[in-house]
């Protein structure tokens, strides 16, 4: 109820802000206390409509983590020779939450007669003096430091750019990444098939080497079928199935075994604060493949805690969860949220070569180094 509320008073501070002007002419007409209760009504009736669609549906600002990583690439350019302008431009440019889904455009269009129709604006950090009055620090999320055992691991060359690829080289919570254009080499295309509708109850598999997500149904006809791809785990542990790279949190991609999901259906796609978009938590209830990692780190691994699905956006790599593109997150989130999917089992290797295919990773990038000097 509190996160409700939360929400809602965010759109209503959010809206309210673009509607000032229509907001101060309805102030000036509305002369009885009865036509100003009727129009805060209105607002909040609608914004208890569309609230959960529009957070569900549409992202409206970079994350924190492209945030860092836009900063960190201005950074990066400068020490490539482009002029802090430049870099900036560029990086600006690069940097942007996905366009407004198709279902999103739907929902602002959406009429009301007691509501001004509202707009949305993408806005991206700028620089801004400092205010005359002292705000409070704000508190920065402490960086994870790398682990001493994964310090010298080298990404999995599937996921490595291309020799003929151009890419600069950031350092985000002490890990090197690599970026071309922006994005991290090597991201899978947004590829969703969708699940008949006649098979109501299944559960998800996933693939920790190749990142497949597929069906596990007693439906020959579907079991093992591909649904979509996504990302899990962090720079050289993306994908990884080290047990190194398991047990490290944060950075590792979430182990094998057997998850659920939260066990109100209502609440296994929710907003996730920390991560400021919507997510599906999923629980670890069984470890698998136990005999392949030392007390160690099984103990690491289990104290790892929750892990979650979630849209990946650009520039972006996953919270050590499942990270999907952002057709791929849409399609599988209304599924976990229809309750037409019961769980999600981890494997470490693919269990359905017959009908497994390679990873549809998009390797190719049309980013120059010589651009950082036009």
């Amino acid at each position: 109820m509190k996160t409700d509320r939360f929400r809602q008073g965010l759109f209503a501070l959010t809206f309210a802000v673009a509607w000032l002007p229509s907001v101060h002419g309805l102030a000036q007409q509305a002369t009885t206390p009865t036509a100003g209760s009727a129009t805060a009504a209105d607002m909040a009736d609608f914004f208890s409509q569309v609230g959960n669609k529009i957070y569900e549906d549409c992202i409206f600002e970079l994350s924190q983590e492209q945030i860092e990583v836009q900063q960190a690439l201005i950074e990066a350019y400068i020490k490539h020779g482009a002029t802090s302008i430049a870099a900036r431009r560029l990086a600006v440019k690069q940097i942007q939450p996905p366009q407004l889904s198709e279902k999103c455009e739907q929902i602002k269009s959406q009429s009301n007669p007691s509501v001004p129709s509202w707009t949305t604006t993408t806005t991206t950090p700028v620089e801004k003096k400092p205010a005359v009055s002292k705000a409070a620090p704000k508190v920065k999320p402490e960086p994870i430091v790398p682990s001493v055992v994964l310090a010298d691991k080298q990404m999995l060359p599937q996921w490595d750019c291309a020799s003929n690829v151009d890419f600069v080289t950031i350092k985000h919570k002490g890990y090197d990444r690599k970026l071309t254009g922006g994005e991290i080499c090597n991201p899978f295309d947004d590829v969703v098939r969708k699940v008949p509708d006649t098979l109501t109850s299944f559960r998800f598999g996933y693939v920790i080497r190749t990142g497949r997500l597929f069906v596990i149904s007693d439906d020959p006809q579907t079991n093992g079928k591909t649904i979509a791809w996504a990302i899990s785990g962090r720079e050289a542990c993306r994908n990884n199935p080290d047990p190194d790279c398991l047990a490290a949190r944060a950075v590792g991609p979430l182990p094998p075994g057997e998850y659920s999901f939260a066990g109100e259906k209502d609440k296994r796609v929710s907003w996730g604060p920390n991560a400021k978009r919507m997510v599906a938590g999923v629980y670890l209830r069984k470890l698998w493949n136990r005999e392949k990692y030392t007390p160690a780190q099984t103990a690491a691994i289990l104290a790892r805690g929750n892990i979650a699905i979630h849209v990946r956006l650009k520039g972006e790599m996953s919270e050590a969860c499942l990270g999907l593109e952002p057709n791929g997150w849409a399609y599988v989130s209304s599924l976990i949220a229809e309750g037409r999917v019961t769980g999600v089992n981890v494997h470490i290797d693919e269990p359905y070569p017959q009908v497994a295919e390679k990873p549809p990773i998009l390797a190719t990038s049309t980013f120059s180094l010589s651009s950082l000097f036009k």
